[in-house]
């Protein structure tokens, strides 16, 4: 798409659209409308902790739970964990799964309740942390030096290496955990990288004791948002069950009432890649296979038509598994937007709704947002759809 629709006077309230289009029925239609629309910042609870490129909006994870009755909630593409939040606090019996042991780490950290004891440990020890890695002269070992050393200042390696040192001699495994996630958590932005989203190298001054000092405050964060999440989560709701799985693969001991999630937008991100710097760091992502993402970027650098192919293939396969997931009665509820590639946008409400299809699932009603797409001056078609389960 070459140029910018005119606005639609139809908007829904919330992220600017240029065009809107309900199906199925009304009143679902307008709620997921809604949803999709909401757009301000949300940061209540945990949200916002830790960036994770391309999160469901918290808001729209909140409103489509609510729509949609039942206990059991699965979101085989978790990510950083909004919709596990979300869940949890709405008192749900909630599963997570991905295939990025980062999202492992950044959903289980986000969706953790600690007791005031444990949080208050978790606070000294970061302090305890933050001093000795002020005082840290030491280079981090070759590999990881070799590495990621040209995407650091020498303080900055010297400082994160003196945290990591110190986290990995802690004994307790869910207080080790946690400083992981906030260890994570600063590794790109006291980087020279640009984001989480952009491997640009963009250079600036961090004065020498601040890395350390980040680590800190993020700890301090962390348990503020914890104790926040804690006070609204029901009594009895249990942890989140997150595991390392393939969407595509996706088998639970029983089923659940709703499958929410957000898959990948084709052509938009190489995921995996993208948490270069804490695979190196952290270990993240051993055994991991790049190849195995869904609707990688770089799939269509390759062959557009055989990336295509690929990305309805891999819908068909883990629409297929959610479906299998669900109880009678359950419902699908996708969250996705179409790809934008030099040969031209990328259909995803075909792909998804034959692959529901033919995984025998009825279709309930859709709301498709055209949405400006600032980076790629362009627009790109966003909806939510769903699907029932007879």
């Amino acid at each position: 798409m070459s140029k910018k629709p005119k606005m639609d006077a139809r908007d829904t309230t919330g992220k600017p659209s240029y065009e809107s289009v309900l199906k199925g029925e009304p009143a679902l239609a307008e709620k997921l409308a809604i949803a999709l629309a909401h757009d301000e910042r949300s940061p209540r609870y945990t949200h916002g902790f830790h960036t994770y490129p391309a999160g469901l909006h918290p808001d729209a994870a909140r409103d489509l739970l609510a729509a949609f009755p039942g206990q059991a909630v699965l979101d085989p593409f978790c990510g950083g964990g909004t919709v596990l939040v979300e869940a949890r606090a709405a008192g749900r019996t909630t599963f997570g799964r991905d295939l990025s042991s980062v999202a492992m780490r950044v959903s289980r950290a986000r969706t953790m309740t600690p007791t005031d004891e444990d949080l208050t440990v978790m606070r000294s020890t970061a302090r305890k942390l933050t001093a000795e890695a002020r005082a840290c002269r030491d280079l981090p070992p070759q590999p990881i030096l070799e590495a990621a050393g040209d995407w650091y200042a020498q303080h900055v390696l010297q400082e994160l290496w003196g945290l990591l040192r110190g986290i990995r001699q802690v004994e307790d495994l869910l207080l080790r955990r946690q400083l992981e996630a906030i260890f994570s958590s600063i590794l790109v932005k006291v980087s020279w990288r640009r984001s989480d989203t952009s491997a640009k190298r963009v250079k600036h001054d961090r004065p020498a004791g601040t890395t350390a000092i980040l680590f800190h405050k993020k700890a301090r964060e962390l348990a503020r948002m914890q104790i926040a999440l804690r006070e609204v989560v029901p009594s009895g709701t249990p942890p989140v069950d997150l595991a390392l799985q393939d969407a595509r693969e996706v088998k639970l001991k029983g089923p659940v009432d709703l499958v929410l999630t957000s898959p990948p937008y084709p052509a938009v991100y190489d995921y995996l890649p993208l948490q270069h710097l804490r695979r190196i760091w952290l270990g993240e992502g051993e055994g991991e296979e790049p190849g195995r993402e869904i609707g990688a970027r770089r799939f269509w650098r390759k062959s557009s038509k055989k990336a295509r192919s690929r990305w309805a293939d891999d819908t068909a396969l883990w629409t297929a598994a959610c479906a299998r997931a669900l109880r009678q009665g359950g419902h699908l509820v996708v969250v996705v937007g179409d790809g934008l590639t030099p040969t031209g946008p990328v259909d995803t409400l075909g792909a998804s709704s034959a692959a529901a299809q033919a995984a025998g699932l009825e279709k309930l009603a859709r709301a498709s947002l055209l949405r400006p797409d600032h980076a790629r001056e362009s627009a790109r078609w966003e909806h939510v759809l769903v699907w029932r389960k007879p």
